[in-house]
């Protein structure tokens, strides 16, 4: 997996470049000093692994993250605890506090290594202008076809998706959120950066909770007047 190093400091450069060259999956691309030199190698190299640190100048390392479509799997180095909430936020996954010793450093890498050897991708049922009405889920050496009726509710969970069944299934996938939306129908809606709602089954919304059969999402403030607008319209295609 190729993997990328941004912290401004140089001597937590050079550890987390030595500690990557201890792992056999893990493979150096560049070790930048800044955000916005990290950008460069975002945009023009394929990133599997971001080890990002938090308080930087001109740009944040958690200010970097929200303005990239499609995060690598990211694991935070950082001196500062307090930023560890928002940070899940992001779905990062790991949190790891200077000064980092290998084990830890390598408990974390192991989750992404973990993730990616398990990895289920998902898959339009065709290519084809026509409307599908179910994914074929790829998950090891199987293909599972999951109907959208099916699905109730789709979870962020660090670098995986969540999906969530009427019937209690839960497959995990090594997916962003932004790619799989793109895949739904219009009854499915991005309630907030961790959740995609099946609009069919939502039994109530309770101030910025949607309940959904057993379970809950919550619903963003800047989210709320588009998926109101969006529920009048169904009504009235449902009418």
């Amino acid at each position: 997996m190729k993997c990328l190093i941004v912290d401004d400091e140089n001597i937590a450069r050079k550890i987390l470049s030595d500690y990557v060259s201890k792992v056999p999956e893990l493979e150096l691309v560049a070790a930048c000093s800044s955000a916005l030199q990290a950008l460069n190698h975002i945009k023009n190299d394929h990133i599997d692994v971001l080890f990002l640190d938090i308080q930087m100048p001109d740009l944040t390392g958690l200010d970097f993250l929200k303005i990239l479509p499609d995060k690598p799997a990211t694991i935070l180095t950082t001196a500062y605890s307090e930023y560890a909430v928002q940070s899940y936020e992001l779905d990062v996954v790991d949190y790891l506090l200077k000064p980092i010793d290998f084990d830890r450093f390598y408990k974390a890498v192991a989750k992404v290594i973990s993730a990616k050897d398990s990895k289920v991708d998902i898959l339009p049922e065709h290519t084809s202008s026509q409307q599908t009405d179910k994914l074929f889920i790829k998950a090891d050496s199987k293909i599972v076809k999951v109907s959208f009726n099916e699905i109730i509710v789709i979870n962020g969970d660090g670098p995986y998706v969540k999906i969530i069944t009427k019937d209690g299934r839960k497959i995990m996938s090594l997916q962003s959120m932004s790619k799989l939306i793109q895949m739904l129908p219009a009854n499915f809606f991005r309630v907030h950066r961790s959740h995609i709602v099946n609009i069919d089954h939502i039994d109530c919304i309770d101030g910025n909770v949607i309940r959904l059969k057993d379970h809950s999402a919550v619903l963003s403030k800047n989210k709320r007047d588009e998926f109101l607008k969006l529920i009048d319209q169904l009504n009235l295609l449902g009418d």
